[in-house]
């Protein structure tokens, strides 16, 4: 046999081999494909058949419907399970007349119904839809939170059931217990609330979802973000009406009722102005400094001693000085601060080196007190008035102690942390003009908080 005789069997069986191989990567690789493809399309489908669930479980979680049956669609590349364990939500109220739990207004379990495929999650929570893989989730549809005009509403939706199923997905969603009102109860607190801060935690495995929906809906960031324990944490202060609604208002007295104070109020956490003043310092295109007069319009300088001996001209509108301290020396006497016209005077203080006013100062002595406000960010701790001061105004410092002492009369409306003036010779007299101030603090408020729970049973099949 010769070899020419030999390499055509030889070469036919290296092309037949050949093709067979490629014939099989593709068959393997195409497979693969398909398979995805499939997953893909099956968690698109069941993101729309969960948004529907959504609807149905709603229906019977806000108490419109007693019973609802339901249907995800085919399941062939992953399985639907409820996991009454998914998540849990605590609502409380922090304020001085709360000890213990008085004050906590919910703590309860928020199951879910989910649908997993290879590690990525569709998931009905709360009245909402989310989506997961590994250790990030979104927003698919929002839950039944709402917060509109300082009134907060959170309806409870905690599913519960057990099982999983694959395959054609079909079951019912029943209310289990009826509604149980958790806020108003008849507890310490009613609405409207006047005083203090609401948290709302939730634990999920969805927590960035829930973040990322806290996010679009709040003035500020969340207190507390998604880390490794999936706890997201938000605060909505009680508005505080009026803000100006008394000569002194604090948190904590400690003046031993020495300086004469026509009205206090005390045991008052007042929210903060940071996000507002902030924002107004991130305004700010230019720095330079202020001229005396000082005309309509907003004026910025990164060095508080331009704000001192000032005649402030209201005439063509009001002022606002925005004082962005980088170096944190604060306010440190003003000298006389004239106001000229019927308009308003604002200044902004981001600063941690709060206002220290001794010597001799006659701030808006020939003005109405409620022409001229300073807002002091929490940075600064304290705010400092002795030697002999004429202040017609407020004061909005809210995380601030008032103290030192002298011959200081104060015609207007300060608000502090705490109250500690010891001096037998201050006297500080409430302006009622002053309660009609409603400030915007930038900061998320509330005055009515609705919070029911209501179980709803899931059961597949």
């Amino acid at each position: 046999m010769t070899t020419r005789a030999v390499s055509n069997p030889v070469g036919v069986i290296l092309i037949l081999g050949m093709t067979v191989l490629s014939v099989g990567a593709l068959v393997a690789v195409g497979g693969a494909v398909i398979d995805d493809t499939r997953a893909d399309a099956e968690r698109s489908q069941m993101e729309n058949s969960m948004s529907a669930f959504s609807s149905k479980a709603s229906l019977v979680g806000l108490g419109e419907s007693g019973h609802q049956r339901f249907s995800l669609g085919r399941v062939s590349q992953g399985r639907v399970d409820v996991r009454e364990d998914a998540g849990n939500v605590r609502i409380w109220v922090e304020r001085p007349d709360c000890e213990d739990d008085d004050c906590e207004i919910a703590n309860t379990s928020m199951g879910a119904v989910v649908y997993e495929n290879d590690g990525r999650e569709i998931a009905y929570q709360g009245g909402g839809v989310w989506a997961r893989q590994d250790d990030f989730s979104r927003m698919l549809s929002p839950p039944e939170f709402h917060y509109r005009g300082e009134t907060l509403t959170f309806p409870i939706i905690n599913v519960t059931g057990n099982g999983a199923a694959s395959g054609d997905i079909r079951g019912a969603v029943s209310s289990e217990k009826e509604s149980q009102w958790l806020y108003p109860d008849g507890s310490p607190l009613t609405n409207p609330l006047s005083n203090g801060t609401v948290y709302v935690e939730i634990e999920s495995e969805y927590c960035n979802g829930w973040q990322s929906f806290f996010e679009g809906r709040m003035q500020e960031s969340p207190r507390q973000e998604c880390g490794e324990n999936d706890i997201v944490k938000i605060a909505l202060d009680a508005s505080l009406s009026p803000v100006f609604g008394a000569a002194i208002t604090s948190y904590e007295d400690t003046s031993n009722d020495n300086p004469d104070v026509e009205n206090h109020r005390e045991g008052i956490d007042p929210p903060p102005a940071d996000s507002e003043i902030e924002s107004r310092v991130g305004e700010c295109s230019e720095w330079g400094s202020i001229e005396s007069p000082v005309s309509a319009g907003t004026h910025c300088t990164e060095d508080p001693d331009e704000f001192r001996d000032l005649t402030i001209d209201t005439t063509d509108g009001d002022v606002g000085i925005i004082i962005n301290d980088v170096d944190n020396d604060g306010i440190t006497d003003t000298g006389d601060i004239d106001i000229e016209g019927d308009g308003t005077m604002e200044v902004y203080l981001n600063s941690s080196g709060g206002i220290d006013i001794s010597g001799n100062n006659e701030i808006n002595i020939n003005g109405d007190p409620e022409q001229f406000i300073i807002y002091v960010h929490s940075d600064s701790k304290e705010i400092k008035l002795s030697g002999t001061v004429d202040y017609a105004g407020g004061i909005y410092a809210p995380n601030a102690t008032l103290d030192k002492g002298g011959n200081i009369t104060v015609e207007g409306s300060i608000v502090v942390r705490e109250f500690g003036i010891t001096n037998k010779g201050a006297t500080f007299n409430h302006a009622e003009s002053m309660n009609d101030i409603t400030p915007e603090l930038g900061t998320d408020l509330v005055n009515y908080v609705h919070v029911s729970e209501r179980s709803v049973k899931v059961e597949l099949g």
